[in-house]
Parts: C-alpha cells; structure tokens; sequence
C-alpha cells in the first residue's frame, strides 16, 4: 500500500468514527438518558450532568480524531516522520490519559453517590483499559517518531 493510499484509508476510517461518536452524543445517549429517566424518574437529576460529562469525553475523542487526521495528512505527504507528528502523537497520549482519569473519577462519583451499577463498572473498565492503552502506544510512538525525525534530520545534513 502507498503512502497516498493509507492516508486516504486512514482519513477515511477517521471520518466514519468522527461520525459515529457525533451520531452517539447527539442522538443515542439523550435518548438512552431519556429513557432512563422513564424507567427511574428518581434519577431525573443526573440527567444532564451525566450527558454534559459524555459530551466533554466525546469531545476530547473527537480533538483525538482531528490530530491523528492531520497525521494522515503527513502520511499521504510522505512525511512520517517529522516532529509535528511526533507532538501530535504525544497530545493523543495526554488526550486518551484525559479520558481515563475522566472517567475513573466519574466512576469514584456515582460510587459515592450508590449509583455504580455493575454494567456502569464493567463499561468503565473497558473504556479505561483501551483508553490506557492507546495512551501508552500514543507516547510510545510519539517516542519512536521523535527518534526517526531526529535521525531523518541527520541524514538530510550529511548528505
């Protein structure tokens, strides 16, 4: 596969996820939290704190997907390995790390509060692990792509 070729195959898989996240925040969890409501109108109080708290995280998903947009941006340039890139990937680490502890400490609150359901505990740690581990391969590949930029300078000045 060419460079133009997986950049264009990224991109296009960045969109369908862009617009599945959007298509969840705007439609799917008002409506879930809405008729959770229904079924529990005791807990008709945590409705709009708890569809702010996915806005936010969906929204640091979404800055997420717009930097790994303009790496495959770079991809497509034939430019990989450049310190833009490497900056990048090191924001995706803290954004993913942003989520994690989001929504640790969210799992903390509705512990607090007696609300931690056992799917609320099994989503959480789901969404915790991956978040941990993109984060981890994030910085990871900020690391490597950092080192290739700099050798890729080196190079360009010997030659």
């Amino acid at each position: 596969m060419k460079q133009k070729e997986l950049s264009v195959w990224l991109r296009a898989v960045l969109a369908v996820g862009a617009a599945f996240i959007l298509f969840l925040s705007l439609l799917v969890v008002p409506k879930l939290g809405q008729h959770a409501i229904l079924d529990y109108p005791e807990l008709e109080y945590m409705y709009l704190p708890c569809l702010i708290f996915f806005w936010i995280t969906a929204a640091i998903v979404l800055v997420f997907l717009a930097l790994v947009w303009k790496i495959a941006i770079e991809i497509g340039r034939d430019n990989s390995f450049c310190h833009e890139n490497a900056k990048r990937l090191r924001t995706c680490s803290h954004l993913a790390l942003a989520d994690v502890i989001l929504y640790l400490i969210a799992g903390c609150v509705f512990g607090a509060m007696n609300l931690l359901h056992p799917a609320l505990i099994i989503a959480g740690v789901i969404i915790c692990s991956i978040g941990a581990a993109v984060a981890v391969c994030c910085a990871a590949l900020s690391h490597l792509t950092r080192k290739a930029a700099d050798m890729q300078a080196e190079n360009d000045l010997t030659v």
